[in-house]
């Protein structure tokens, strides 16, 4: 799919070769709140209030879940087409003279308080990913003051089988879902609210959607060649469709977009559901079939390759055209 942005955005950073933003929600251990407690709690308290407090730390989190928001920048190591790759530390030190404007600029379109993820934290992340049950006793190690030392090398799932519909890993089970076809006519704000929340037969749920910038010379190709798509078939048919009408105005609009400055990306959006038994697989498949209703979105069973797309649903910054035998430039040309 391929989308406008307004010049502020993912066209104009430099070296930038993908984006993708993961929206998590999982069920909540209850440490943080416990730790929460214990810290405000009164030394010398009324037996009754200190027994009140316990129970409802022991209650409350019971059936409560937690949604982490995670946003992936994935830069060209090369700093032109074709010019030398930079190393690793080159790469550091300009990223982390950039750092904090990027954070900077993630505030202000209201997404909160941000931080950048260390090495450790992105280690945790990908550890429960694909073991959920390490969850409680990583949250446990943290409130404690003592986190766990995790390597690279072993966040990754100590077994796994990739099936043609699903994923088995670790503990648990996932089926991961993929776009075929993006929300039709206008796109409110609150268009993926349903699909975004906490679910009840889905105990982790990650909704992760791709950007790839496009070149500024092959936007505006892209555009006219959709335009002039879009008015054939219009003006083809002595009784225009309402979607053909619908394309036609999407097609100028995005055509004055760009001419006014806006960039172009490809996009596209990646659903996990993830599960502990297989016997609530049916569960989780029904729930996302419901949610992506409500979303307008039409989403399909990754098959053949459940393990590469629950990869690619990590806020790892991916970017799978570079993974694949056949070079992306053919693919796009296909």
């Amino acid at each position: 799919m391929t989308i406008a942005v307004s010049a502020s955005s993912l066209g104009d950073e430099p070296g930038i070769e993908a984006a993708s933003v993961t929206i998590e929600t999982a069920p909540d251990t209850g440490t943080r709140l416990r730790r929460e407690v214990a810290s405000q709690i009164d030394p010398s308290p009324p037996e009754f209030a200190k027994r009140i407090l316990n129970d409802l730390v022991d209650q409350y989190p019971a059936g409560s879940a937690t949604i982490k928001a995670y946003v992936a920048l994935t830069f060209n190591a090369a700093a032109r087409v074709g010019g030398k790759k930079r190393t690793p530390d080159e790469m550091g030190r300009e990223l982390a003279s950039r750092l904090p404007g990027l954070t900077q600029g993630l505030a202000a379109t209201g997404a909160g308080a941000t931080r950048p993820l260390s090495a450790q934290d992105l280690c945790e992340v990908v550890r429960v990913a694909y073991d959920p049950a390490a969850a409680p006793l990583i949250d446990t190690a943290n409130a404690a003051g003592e986190p766990p030392e995790l390597y690279w090398p072993e966040v990754g799932p100590t077994a796994h089988q990739s099936n043609w519909d699903t994923y088995r890993h670790d503990s648990a089970l996932s089926v991961t879902w993929m776009m075929s076809g993006a929300p039709r006519g206008n796109v409110p704000s609150s268009v993926l609210a349903r699909l975004l929340a906490p679910h009840r037969d889905v105990a982790r749920k990650r909704v992760t959607l791709l950007y790839r910038p496009i070149d500024a010379a092959k936007a505006a190709a892209i555009v006219e060649a959709d335009v002039r798509a879009s008015t054939f078939n219009l003006q083809s048919s002595d009784k225009p469709t309402a979607r053909s009408m619908t394309a036609t105005r999407a097609a100028l609009a995005t055509a004055q977009e760009e001419a006014s400055g806006a960039g172009l990306v490809n996009f596209g959006l990646l659903v996990t559901a993830t599960v502990m038994h297989a016997s609530q697989e049916a569960d989780a498949r029904a729930a996302i079939d419901n949610l992506s209703v409500t979303a307008r979105l039409r989403l399909r069973v990754v098959h053949g390759s459940q393990d590469s797309a629950f990869a690619a649903a990590l806020p790892l910054g991916l970017v799978l055209p570079k993974h694949l035998r056949v070079p992306s430039e053919l693919r796009e040309q296909l």
